[in-house]
């Protein structure tokens, strides 16, 4: 495969990163159990969302490029911004977009996740996402290389959470360990914490 780059994202490339973020969850099966569904309004809708989140919500995203094509597209953010509140005009997207079940299901599951969500010093992965088509080909392995290698220089721990099994052995592979798992709508989620390591 050709050389990956990772750098940080340009505000021109927002929409762009949104997008692929939208196609790369809509096709989980929580992600479009939230949404209500994984049609094109649905994605839509996601993308909305996705793209306020990163222009808009605290933190540093960085995107994956392979001849200046974004296809990977990753946001990394320190505790306790992690679960701050959600910006203002975030809650009326789901309503306006694909209606008020889905607004209620997303603050549903933020609010859980905010329960899990340790109380001390960690970075957070929200989110971490591929290229639909070039999944399977290590960029997500990379990404997550580049954000193990900024953790350590600070020697600090790190937190995400996950409803894909794979990506859970996946994670375990960078030094992660299962601290919980509960179902949110019927799906199981995955609470996972990494120590610090002094990135030696």
């Amino acid at each position: 495969m050709e050389k990956i780059n990772i750098e940080p994202i340009k505000t021109e490339e927002f929409d762009e990163a949104a997008n692929l973020l939208s196609h790369a969850f809509i096709l989980t099966p929580f992600s479009s159990k939230v949404a209500g569904g994984q049609s094109e309004k649905h994605r839509r809708g996601l993308k909305m969302g996705f793209k306020i989140m990163i222009a808009k919500k605290p933190g540093k995203v960085v995107v994956a490029k392979i001849n200046e094509k974004i296809v990977g597209v990753m946001r990394m953010v320190k505790w306790p911004d992690c679960q701050n509140s959600i910006p203002k005009g975030f809650e009326r997207i789901p309503a306006l977009i694909i209606g008020r079940g889905a607004a209620l299901r997303l603050f549903k599951f933020r609010s859980i996740w905010k329960k899990h969500d340790p109380k001390q010093p960690h970075w957070h992965i929200d989110p971490i996402g591929v290229l639909p088509e070039m999944q399977g080909k290590g960029i997500g392995s990379q990404l997550l290389s580049y954000f193990c290698n900024q953790v350590d220089m600070q020697n600090e721990a790190a937190y995400l959470e996950t409803d894909q099994e794979q990506n859970v052995r996946l994670y375990e592979k960078f030094g992660y360990n299962i601290l919980e798992t509960e179902p949110i709508f019927d799906i199981k989620n995955w609470f996972l914490w990494r120590p610090p390591h002094n990135g030696t």
